[in-house]
């Protein structure tokens, strides 16, 4: 059975032959939660407006990953076929382990106090005369380093503060005397 949807213009018409839901549903609303999810995701990693977009991603990441187990239940047959899959097999595990392990690295139940994020903060909420030496740097290099970057800083000004007057975030700053390290002529 063939139907015909006009758009208005004349000789344009759409034609379906049969209508299917996961292809005409469920791919469409896959592929925008995909989309939003990941732009979320980045956003959440760069703690842009972290706030406004935690919740949405939660939400649509469940039905997006609740599209995936349909679309995982519907296509069982050819999953276990995957699975027979040298290559497959071995991507699997890789990536469930890769998955497990950063998850053991940057997770925390609670406050951070461990991990790349507490390292992060303690080096960003640090004077700039503490946080020198981990980029190798006196705190006068560091602040002549920052100076040539067309940055103020002082000694005692946390690398937040520093960025924060300059513009940009801790992280940044961190990015300019680790750039100013690797200048460095080494002994």
């Amino acid at each position: 059975m063939t139907v015909v949807i006009s758009n208005g213009q004349q000789g344009a018409a759409m034609r379906f032959s049969s209508f299917s839901f996961s292809r005409h549903v469920v791919t469409p609303v896959t592929i925008v939660l995909f989309v939003v999810s990941t732009v979320t995701g980045i956003m959440l990693l760069l703690h842009w407006n972290a706030g406004l977009v935690r919740f949405s991603h939660e939400w649509l990441s469940v039905g997006f990953s609740a599209i995936a187990l349909w679309h995982l239940a519907r296509n069982w047959k050819a999953f276990l076929g995957y699975l027979k899959r040298d290559w497959a097999l071995a991507a699997f595990a890789i990536s469930l382990g890769a998955s497990l392990v950063i998850t053991g690295m940057t997770g925390s139940s609670g406050p951070s106090t461990s991990g790349p994020g507490a390292i992060i903060g303690a080096v960003s909420n640090a004077p700039l005369e503490t946080a020198a030496p981990l980029f190798g740097l006196s705190a006068d290099k560091a602040v002549q380093a920052l100076k040539a970057a067309n940055i103020e800083a002082r000694p005692d000004e946390t690398l937040t503060v520093i960025g924060n007057r300059a513009g940009t975030n801790a992280i940044a700053i961190a990015a300019v005397l680790n750039g100013q390290r690797r200048r460095a002529p080494q002994s």
